[in-house]
């Protein structure tokens, strides 16, 4: 295993922040999704499933880059600071793999299949099973309040660090901060 890195390197960050933006843009066509009867339903509902799909991606991506890369705590933190933000980065991962993969399994036992942005046609191995569906839409929809809290935290906690223990956590995130170690 490689030996870790007190900074983030441009990958992590790039992959990082690329995440949240996608993250960011699922929830909001999401949030936007008319009514199924609404001739613009399927158009939003396609950029939710794709960009949920380039989050799942870039998510593994990202984890397989963290496995290889690791970087230590910040050695500001308090040992309970470190164990929380190491639960709230893991349930994170978890949550930001099983959202799109819910969502696609939720899609393909509907019949609905995911043409990737347009462009490329995912398909579904499964035949349509409405029953099991329902569970695993349900899954998604808790997912979805889970990234919020959990992403809320994680927010919450960066700024707490930045603008009241002023002891630089953050700006080892942000993409123009300072000199990185491991890229």
């Amino acid at each position: 295993m490689a030996r870790e890195s007190r900074q983030y390197g441009g990958v992590a960050k790039l992959l990082h922040w690329a995440v949240a933006l996608l993250v960011l843009a699922s929830l909001v066509y999401a949030w936007s999704l008319p009514r199924r009867s609404a001739p613009d339903y399927g158009d939003v509902l396609l950029w939710h499933k794709s960009l949920g799909i380039a989050v799942l991606v870039l998510v593994a991506l990202r984890l397989l880059w963290r496995i290889g890369n690791p970087v230590a705590p910040a050695a500001t933190l308090t040992p309970f600071e470190a164990a929380v933000s190491r639960a709230t980065h893991a349930l994170l991962y978890v949550t930001m793999l099983v959202l799109p993969l819910t969502g696609y399994l939720f899609s393909s036992l509907e019949g609905q299949h995911l043409a990737l942005f347009g462009l490329v046609d995912l398909g579904s191995p499964f035949a349509t099973d409405r029953d099991l569906s329902r569970p695993i839409e349900a899954v998604h929809k808790v997912g979805q309040w889970a990234v919020y809290i959990l992403v809320g935290l994680h927010a919450l906690a960066a700024l707490y660090h930045h603008f009241v223990k002023r002891d630089g956590v953050l700006a080892r995130m942000l993409p123009m901060a300072g000199a990185s170690e491991g890229d």
